[in-house]
C-alpha cells in the first residue's frame, strides 16, 4: 500500500514540476503564433530578426532586410520582440536604409572601406580568388 501511495506521489510531483509547465509554455507559444500580424518584429529560432509582411495558415513571410524576404513556418518564430529589445536601427525618419559608413557620392555602388579590402583572401592557406578561377 505504501508503495502505491509513493508512486502516486511521485507521479503528482513529476506532473506539477515537468509536464504542466511544459504545457503552459506550449499554450503560450501557440497563442503568440496565432496573434502574429503583418508589421510585427520577430526573432526566428535561427537567431534572425525580421518583420512579418504576410501571414498564412501555416507559414509567414518575414522581411529580413529591405527587399529580402523569406518564407518560414510559424513554428520557427521564437518570439515577438519589442522596440526596446532592438539594439540597432536600420531606417531613418524617412524610412530610407541607414548605413554605418557614408556612401561615396561619386560612386554609390562602391563598397565601404571596411568591406573593400581583400584581407580574407590572404594567408598561407589562401585559395585562388573566385574571379581568378574563370
Amino acid at each position: 500500500m505504501d508503495l502505491i501511495l509513493m508512486m502516486i506521489a511521485l507521479f503528482a510531483v513529476m506532473y506539477f514540476l515537468m509536464i504542466r509547465p511544459q504545457q503552459k509554455r506550449m499554450k503560450q507559444h501557440q497563442e503568440m503564433q496565432s496573434s502574429l500580424a503583418p508589421g510585427a518584429r520577430v526573432l526566428l529560432t535561427s537567431g534572425l530578426f525580421g518583420t512579418i509582411t504576410n501571414v498564412g495558415e501555416r507559414q509567414i513571410i518575414v522581411e529580413l532586410a529591405p527587399g529580402v524576404e523569406v518564407t518560414v513556418l510559424k513554428g520557427n518564430v521564437a518570439r515577438a520582440i519589442t522596440a526596446d529589445e532592438e539594439e540597432f536601427e536600420f531606417t531613418d525618419a524617412d524610412g530610407d536604409a541607414v548605413l554605418d559608413e557614408p556612401v561615396d557620392e561619386a560612386d554609390p555602388t562602391a563598397l565601404p572601406e571596411s568591406t573593400a579590402d581583400d584581407s580574407f583572401f590572404q594567408g598561407p592557406d589562401a585559395q585562388a580568388r573566385p574571379e581568378d578561377t574563370k
